[in-house]
């Protein structure tokens, strides 16, 4: 009779349990068994039972001590014990493939006589567990068994329920949460944090010390951002702006002197002198007030001669600031602008007129 051992369907497969192989797990495996045989042999195949002994040195590795008793047709009977070891390819998963390799002894009882007797086999192959708890698995197992004595190569398959217990589980590496500490902030921009800015809400810009607060670089009390005299006397009483006394500033934005040239002259007349005499006096008495003269032509002739003829009215008066008024000739700038900035029309004799002029341009600050 031939009896063959298949493969079942197990209905506990839908519904998979995640199980993980664990470091020193020790394994049961009862399994049914069916062998097909070498062709040179005289049976043709044979099935029964067996026991296993798993043992897992971590998650991929493991060895396997295992006997199995076959019954064969032609009243022969195989015994079966071996020793394998086993790599599983996804120890944490449900269905684990794996690959096993050993070596072991047969027996057979049989009254074929080339057949009985003992050989030792070699085998090679794989299979299938599946997982349902953590103690609960099927197996499926086929190898290929090769008896070295006599030179056959047997087909051995195995199904069977496991039983696991024991066996530490791989540490799991728990990732500790980041803790992101969002920066101090600075409301202000001054670049000092607010936890430490004594002085929150500074202006953009302005300077400022450790603490957040504007400089006050001469210590007089007031600070540099509002400081309009920045370089007090230590010790020097200053106002609400930082300055000794009251600032007055007198500004003569642009002084006409009146002196105006006839065509192509660039002799100053008499009549101009209390013109001149104005801007010495400003001088003389603002010892640090330096003057520029700037001298203007009409449109008529060439630009390039009337840049030379308003050079030359512009150093006459210099020439009188200077000989006549006794002021210090590095106070005063001569420049002639030619007919580059009339103040009138040049179409009509009394705009060339009023552009044929100098004018001088002074601004002293005095503090009183």
């Amino acid at each position: 009779m031939k009896r063959v051992i298949l493969p079942v369907t197990l209905g506990l497969l839908a519904t998979p349990a995640l199980a993980e192989n664990m470091e020193g797990q020790i394994v049961i495996n009862p399994a049914a068994s069916y062998i097909k045989f070498d062709n040179d042999r005289a049976p043709d195949e044979a099935d029964g039972f067996g026991l296993g002994l798993e043992y897992r040195f971590g998650p991929n590795w493991a060895a396997e001590v295992a006997a199995f008793r076959n019954d064969g047709d032609a009243r022969t009977d195989v015994e079966q014990l071996k020793v394998d070891a086993l790599y599983y390819f996804d120890p944490r998963a449900t269905v684990q493939p794996y690959v096993g390799a050993g070596i072991g002894h047969a027996e057979f009882d049989s009254p074929v006589p080339n057949l009985d007797g003992g050989e030792t086999q070699l085998n090679l192959g794989g299979g299938l567990r599946f997982n349902f708890t953590e103690a609960l698995s099927a197996r499926w197992d086929l190898r290929g068994v090769y008896g070295i004595d006599d030179n056959d190569t047997d087909m051995m398959t195995t199904l069977g329920i496991s039983f696991a217990f024991g066996g530490d589980s791989a540490p799991v590496k728990v990732e500790e949460p980041v803790m992101e500490v969002a920066p101090p902030a600075d409301s202000d921009g001054d670049g000092v944090t607010d936890d430490k800015d004594r002085c929150p809400g500074t202006l953009p810009g302005v300077a400022v010390d450790a603490t957040g607060c504007p400089l006050d670089s001469d210590n007089d009390g007031v600070t540099d951002d509002k400081d309009q005299c920045p370089d007090s006397e230590p010790g020097a009483e200053v106002d609400g702006t930082g300055c000794v006394g009251v600032v007055e500033k007198v500004t003569v934005e642009s002084i006409e002197l009146k002196i105006q040239f006839a065509s192509n002259s660039a002799q100053v007349q008499e009549q101009y002198q209390s013109e001149l005499q104005a801007v010495a006096d400003f001088m003389q008495r603002y010892p640090d007030v330096a003057v520029e003269i700037g001298g203007h032509t009409d449109s008529q002739g060439a630009a390039t001669y009337n840049k030379t003829l308003s050079q030359r009215r512009a150093d006459a008066v210099k020439d009188q600031l200077v000989n006549r008024y006794g002021i210090a000739a590095d106070r005063i700038t001569a420049m002639g602008y030619g007919e580059e900035q009339p103040v009138a029309s040049n179409d009509t004799a009394a705009g060339r007129e009023q552009n044929r002029r100098v004018v001088a341009v002074m601004q002293k600050e005095v503090r009183k």
